[in-house]
């Protein structure tokens, strides 16, 4: 783990949108923006992405809550392609 990473806590993963609900914790890290700041992220993408069932292009609706460092997914909506 980088230096700049340590400090920093789990985040709280709650996926409303399946039936049953599910929530797990994943990791978070942080890399510096090329202006000033910091850009966060998780650290397992590939297992949340998974996990939730998003695929390309879906619309996800969700919250996160700064202080209980949860992230909720309250809905998934799939990509419709349109024909012309």
């Amino acid at each position: 783990m980088a230096i700049i990473d340590k400090g920093l806590k789990d985040i709280t993963v709650r996926l409303m949108h399946l039936d049953p609900p599910q929530q797990f914790t994943n990791g978070t890290r942080r890399e510096r923006k090329s202006n000033r700041g910091f850009r966060y992220a998780l650290t397992s993408w590939n297992k949340f992405i998974k996990a939730a069932r998003i695929k390309v292009r879906d619309r996800v609706h969700y919250s996160f809550d700064e202080n209980d460092q949860m992230l909720s997914v309250e809905l998934v909506v799939p990509y419709v392609r349109h024909s012309h």
